[in-house]
């Protein structure tokens, strides 16, 4: 029934007042309920990994209490807090204490609405989403973003984005070398391909632009990527000695195929 409603009110509103529909029904539905009721539900997330501290941090995460930073990346069309993913509760966590740092944020995926590319969308799709998320969370962070998709990248107040194809060892190469980049990244989030080459690739050419005490975040890792991620961790944990690994496997009743996440943060 609700599937139906929503395919009814793509047809008849504009983008904008679809969202913002959206947004309301799920403000009511989900976010005012579990700020009342979270404190009777535990759904902590399932973290496999080399033990630390960071990994018992996102731990200890209660994935079903919503958090502001939930309220505020779906409010801009974001879909890290809403219906089928629910990672703002762990970057609440993680993030939380920093909101007033002067920090640099980047994010791989502005959010295509073509069609015709990957990682698609749809066409009622909201680029720029979490980038504005992100500003509107961090007022103080310089926050960039990169996509294959030329016809969306823009430039807006605190916000800078770029070209990348996150296949091409180049690509990622020459987005590294942008002047804005200098410094390296306090938040790195790869919201792309969501595959495990496409993640694999960004990772390589990109881990090491994550600055001492960062984080590393690879979004959207289906539950057959999983199996590969899991191969392949024991040679990361070996070939990058500094940084601590997480495998997270985020609880959602309504997605239980893609709400996964590697998390690395970088000791030193």
């Amino acid at each position: 029934m609700i599937r139906v409603l929503q395919k009814l009110l793509k047809r008849v509103l504009s983008p904008a007042a679809f969202w913002r529909t959206k947004y309301c029904w799920w403000y009511i539905r989900v976010y005012t309920l579990r700020r009342f009721i979270a404190i009777f539900i535990q759904r902590p997330p399932a973290v496999s990994g080399p033990s630390s501290d960071f990994a018992d941090k996102i731990r200890g995460v209660n994935t079903f209490a919503t958090t502001e930073m939930c309220r505020v990346m779906t409010q801009f069309g974001s879909d890290k807090g809403r219906f089928n993913h629910n990672y703002t509760t762990i970057y609440s966590a993680l993030f939380g204490s920093l909101r007033d740092q002067p920090l640099r944020i980047f994010e791989l995926g502005i959010g295509t609405n073509n069609l015709n590319l990957a990682s698609s969308m749809g066409a009622m799709g909201r680029p720029g989403a979490s980038l504005r998320g992100w500003r509107a969370l961090f007022p103080k962070a310089q926050v960039f973003g990169a996509d294959i998709d030329r016809d969306i990248l823009f430039a807006d107040d605190g916000i800078r984005t770029f070209y990348c194809d996150q296949l091409d060892s180049n690509a990622i190469r020459d987005l590294w070398a942008q002047a804005a980049m200098e410094g390296g990244l306090d938040i790195i989030v790869d919201d792309g391909l969501h595959s495990f080459p496409g993640n694999a690739s960004f990772l390589a050419g990109s881990l090491e632009q994550v600055r001492a005490g960062g984080v590393y975040i690879v979004e959207d890792i289906t539950d057959g990527d999983l199996v590969e991620w899991r191969r392949a961790l024991d040679g990361y944990v070996s070939k990058y000695s500094n940084f601590d690994f997480a495998i997270v496997q985020l609880p959602a009743p309504s997605n239980p195929g893609d709400n996964n996440l590697l998390m690395i943060r970088r000791r030193s």
